[in-house]
């Protein structure tokens, strides 16, 4: 390897670094450890939380508080209990922003994902929207992550 190609390495490697550290790591996955019954219009309270980079998510209202702005995606996903079918939404500060369903047959799920632009302190959560009110453990997740802090 000679000069220039040891000088080019070393600036690439020092642009990621700082990169790194002005674009902090921020993302949370979580699931429900069990079946959960569902009110009208309840927030889903994930308790199983696999990874809360930057702690933007409450497992205890089941909220994602932004920690800083910029560009996040979103993802749920949601089974209902035995043959039945539920309608949950991805929502933003009480806006519903996509709605998500399982269809009617054992076993079957849905997938939403959503990219947002999120403002510091801006919320997102998922809720039930229709139809049955019990959901199955394991089967049903929410997970975020920061792409940019550029907006």
């Amino acid at each position: 390897m000679n000069r220039a190609n040891v000088i080019a390495t070393l600036v690439t490697v020092s642009t990621v670094i700082q990169q790194g550290l002005t674009n902090p790591a921020i993302g949370f996955s979580a699931v429900l450890s069990k079946d959960t019954h569902l009110g009208t219009d309840d927030a889903i309270k994930y308790d199983k939380v696999h990874t809360n980079l930057g702690n933007g998510y409450d497992k205890w209202c089941g909220h994602f508080v932004a920690p800083t702005k910029g560009l996040y995606v979103f993802s749920c996903s949601v089974m209902a209990t035995n043959t039945n079918h539920i309608t949950v939404g991805i929502i933003k500060n009480g806006n519903l922003i996509i709605g998500v369903s399982s269809a009617q047959t054992a076993w079957e799920s849905g997938l939403g994902t959503v990219v947002l632009a999120m403002d510091k302190g801006d919320r997102v959560w998922v809720k039930r929207l229709a139809h049955d009110r019990n959901i199955q453990g394991h089967y049903n997740s929410f997970s975020g992550y920061l792409i940019s802090t550029e907006t």
